[in-house]
């Protein structure tokens, strides 16, 4: 991973090189029909999902159990988003660290009991992530301060 700059990395999260035409479709596209919620996140901002393996997924797996470093990851990328937007409007606001982390205990679930979505059907593939995304979003919405 660390020899593999995020050029690299990117391009082979949405099949075709940093700065191609065609390349934020592309992307939408394979994410939203990814056969999995956690295949989903692989694909979905690339040069993100890139620094935050290498500053935060793999320094938290070295001491922690897998599961729980990646869960903690989807954590940190919520606090990173609520702190961005706190800075932004000068007030406390707490909506993407629960939404975050309602998504990567989703992520763990597929994982634990091994959901997959069938090939070749990608309308149901984008109302599932669509569908996740959105329940999320609504449950973290019960807890934003």
């Amino acid at each position: 991973m660390q020899s593999l700059g995020w050029r690299d990395y990117a391009a082979r999260r949405t099949g075709l090189p940093v700065g191609s035409r065609g390349e934020l479709r592309q992307n939408l596209y394979r994410a939203f029909t990814a056969s999995s919620f956690g295949r989903f996140w692989q694909i979905w901002n690339p040069l993100f999902g890139f620094y935050l393996q290498l500053w935060l997924y793999r320094p938290l797996q070295r001491r922690l159990p897998q599961s729980l470093a990646l869960w903690l990851t989807f954590v940190g990328n919520g606090m990173l988003h609520d702190a961005v937007t706190m800075l932004v409007r000068q007030d406390v606001a707490l909506f993407f660290t629960p939404w975050f982390s309602l998504m990567g205990a989703y992520v763990l679930a597929e994982k634990r009991f091994g959901l997959r979505l069938t090939a070749g059907r990608p309308v149901l593939a984008m109302c599932y992530h669509a569908s996740l995304l959105a329940g999320a979003a609504v449950l973290a919405g019960f807890a934003r301060i």
